[in-house]
């Protein structure tokens, strides 16, 4: 017990309560905290110190003269505020680049409803002691036994611990944060929610800040390489070799493509300022498009023949349309000659 903490604070009770009282809320805290029942870190030392405060009161001079230390003393300092959290927030490039409004699963402490925060319920009959099994004695070292100090040696309560919050006086709560997402959020930055984490110990302090962190999640189309776009479109080889129109994805719609007969252009092409936004919805990065070849698996009779056709117009004109294919026919004559 701090020299100054208020032994009727630590007990739950206003300055004016009776001796009963007193004796009743010692109990009730020294049966929740006592060491052979609560088996947390913290119960021996809080268990000691409702044991101090509530011996204060007992003693009349010893009261008296904490009273006197206590006025002199600096006011207590408030409360301090909870820890900060950070949650991670996973995003479609969509709801990244466009912006968006996610919903956010948070649970938070509420004061039990069932013993309106207190932690303790009154029973209409008594009910056996948990300490002692309303034997009215427990047994301490050495073999001998003591006065059980959760009911006073008596085996039975008329209040115990709410069931509903474990004695805790809170309860957790689920509830659902609606968060604006701001349009052309990247991956890796955070989002900072005030006061919406935990509150400070004992549920007084002020709650602390809930930090969301984006993450964007793989995308069916797009890689994304700082606001670049990128693409792979596969497209038909024969499209490629004659060119024409083909559809493409962006972030908003499909759009068309001209595609340039190849080999005379390449396979890739850059959209301008169709890649990822920056914020606000200022123009970003492009859109890359990787255009990959596609060859037919199978042919059938009507297109081998449309094929054989083909094959022929170009074997008619090898050093225009198919230098490699003359080249090498070349090679294999100059090794045929004598």
């Amino acid at each position: 017990m701090h020299p100054f903490d208020d032994p009727f604070s630590l007990l739950g009770l206003n300055r004016g309560a009776s001796l009963e009282e007193v004796k009743r809320a010692y109990r009730r805290l020294a049966m929740k905290w006592h060491p052979d029942r609560n088996a947390t870190a913290a119960a021996e030392s809080e268990f000691k110190r409702i044991k101090a405060a509530y011996e204060l009161i007992l003693d009349p001079q010893r009261y008296a003269e904490w009273s006197k230390e206590a006025s002199a003393a600096p006011e207590t300092p408030p409360a301090p505020p909870g820890e900060d959290l950070t949650q991670t927030l996973v995003l479609t490039l969509e709801e990244a680049a466009l912006g968006c409004i996610k919903g956010i699963e948070l649970a938070r402490s509420t004061r039990c409803a069932a013993c309106h925060g207190t932690g303790r319920v009154q029973h209409i009959h008594s009910v056996p002691c948990p300490l002692c099994n309303a034997v009215g004695r427990v047994r301490s070292e050495g073999g001998r036994s003591r006065l059980c100090e959760g009911c006073g040696g008596r085996g039975y309560l008329r209040e115990t611990d709410c069931a509903e919050c474990g004695g805790s006086g809170w309860r957790k709560k689920q509830r659902t944060l609606s968060v604006k997402v701001p349009s052309g959020i990247s991956h890796g930055e955070r989002l900072r929610l005030a006061r919406q984490a935990r509150h400070g110990p004992g549920g007084d302090g002020a709650a602390g800040d809930l930090y969301l962190e984006i993450r964007l999640a793989e995308h069916a189309f797009f890689e994304l390489r700082e606001r670049d776009l990128h693409c792979t479109v596969p497209v038909s080889i024969f499209r490629l070799l004659i060119g024409g129109k083909i559809s493409v994805p962006t972030l908003h719609e499909s759009v068309p493509l001209e595609v340039l007969p190849f080999p005379g252009h390449g396979l890739d092409y850059r959209l301008p300022g169709l890649g990822f936004p920056k914020r606000h919805g200022k123009v970003g990065g492009d859109l890359v498009l990787h255009l990959q070849p596609v060859y037919p698996l199978h042919v059938g009779a009507g297109e081998r023949g449309l094929l054989e056709r083909l094959d022929a117009a170009l074997s008619d004109d090898p050093d225009r349309c198919a230098p490699e294919l003359a080249a090498w026919a070349e090679r294999l004559r100059q090794r045929q000659s004598p």
